[in-house]
């Protein structure tokens, strides 16, 4: 019989964290449907326009979790959740996304706790989650949402998706060490690009170009450009 992981709470958050890249790459290929995530990792879902938050998309199981109905959310927007948020936090939250999404790097994951009201507790009490966000296409972010005192369950269930994408889970880190433009060089080095050609794409000269390369090379410890390409795949940048 096998042994149930026991996750620290780091760790758990982590895996959170990297299932984002494994739910994105497969609605990008069309490999999985939105209703489908859940079979895959359990969490609420939704989908928000990137530059307004306004929702585009949220979990039709909606009022099975929280006292407010899709039909409600859909009519009303983000509006419609200010009954399930603890007062204040979906104004801070909103602000912070905004702000997050006006800079942000399209790989990059922004994550935070809210307390939201569920079905299974009190009119006036709140259960903390964790969200995880990040821009999803250039007009969208999408967002998924799991409640704090399950995540060991979640971790263990999301642990056995990200085995199934080993070459991710084992460079998470390395590839979020990046910064942006070192990002932007390695999507244009997997789309063909030369070093001349990425200086004039990106206005930088050729020496800063190469100095790019270097650190990218380091960082990520690329062997060849069949391994650059396992990056830009497994990470979306293509």
């Amino acid at each position: 019989m096998k042994m149930k992981k026991i996750y620290t709470e780091q760790d758990a958050l982590s895996s959170v964290g990297k299932s984002l890249f494994v739910v994105e790459n497969a609605l990008s290929q069309n490999k999985m449907k939105l209703q489908d995530i859940k079979e895959m990792i359990p969490c609420f879902l939704h989908l928000n326009n990137a530059k307004t938050i306004a929702l585009e998309y949220i979990d039709p199981e909606v009022s099975k979790f929280f006292p407010v109905s899709e039909e409600k959310v859909l009519k009303n927007g983000m509006s419609a959740l200010q009954g399930m948020c603890h007062p204040g936090d979906l104004e801070k939250n909103i602000a912070a996304i905004l702000s997050f999404l006006s800079n942000a790097d399209p790989s990059n994951v922004m994550s935070f706790f809210e307390r939201l009201r569920t079905r299974n507790v009190g009119k006036n009490e709140f259960d903390l989650h964790f969200t995880v966000t990040k821009l999803f296409g250039e007009k969208q972010c999408i967002a998924l949402t799991f409640p704090v005192n399950n995540i060991n369950n979640i971790a263990d269930k999301i642990s056995t998706v990200l085995d199934e994408h080993e070459f991710l889970k084992k460079n998470f880190e390395r590839f979020a060490s990046l910064t942006k433009q070192e990002k932007r060089i390695l999507r244009l080095l997997a789309r063909g690009h030369n070093n001349p050609e990425i200086s004039e794409e990106l206005f930088i000269s050729r020496r800063t170009v190469e100095n790019h390369r270097k650190n990218i090379n380091r960082k990520l410890g690329l062997k060849n450009f069949a391994h650059l390409i396992q990056f830009t795949n497994a990470f979306n940048l293509v």
